[in-house]
């Protein structure tokens, strides 16, 4: 299986498959949870009271956009800088995430796009296949 398809279904899997934990006083994990929401956005509180991992999916995706930044044609870098730009957010999102976890001010803020981020990711590559097809 080809690099690119890898990382999008290890994202896909850690924006599916949540670990659960604290920092407050140490790591402390909870359990792994099922979430299969396509699009889930908090960005002021809610419910959730602890931290998980996905921010491991969004450092697949980052990883994804470095291995086909050159692979892409000139039409397709368009739709990878959205691409680009929604996985950059995640990120900071989950990190500013961590750091209200350590001084003990988080509530609940989250921002999970996993699922859309790898079916276009999919897509993307997708029609990276077809562009070599046509010219091979």
């Amino acid at each position: 299986m080809r690099t690119e398809n890898m990382l999008l279904i290890l994202g896909l899997i850690f924006s599916v498959f949540l670990l659960t934990f604290r920092i407050e006083n140490g790591i402390e994990f909870l359990n792994v949870q099922l979430k299969f929401s396509i699009i889930d956005v908090a960005l002021n509180t809610s419910m959730e009271t602890y931290l998980n991992s996905a921010i491991l999916g969004y450092l697949c995706y980052l990883i994804f956009i470095f291995v086909v930044w050159n692979k892409t044609n000139k039409n397709g870098k368009t739709l990878l800088m959205v691409y680009s730009i929604l996985t950059l957010i995640g990120i900071g999102i989950e990190l500013n995430l961590f750091y209200e976890g350590f001084n003990g001010t988080y509530s609940g803020k989250h921002f999970r796009i996993g699922i859309p981020l790898a079916i276009i990711g999919f897509y993307i590559v997708n029609r990276m296949n077809k562009t070599k097809l046509k010219n091979a």
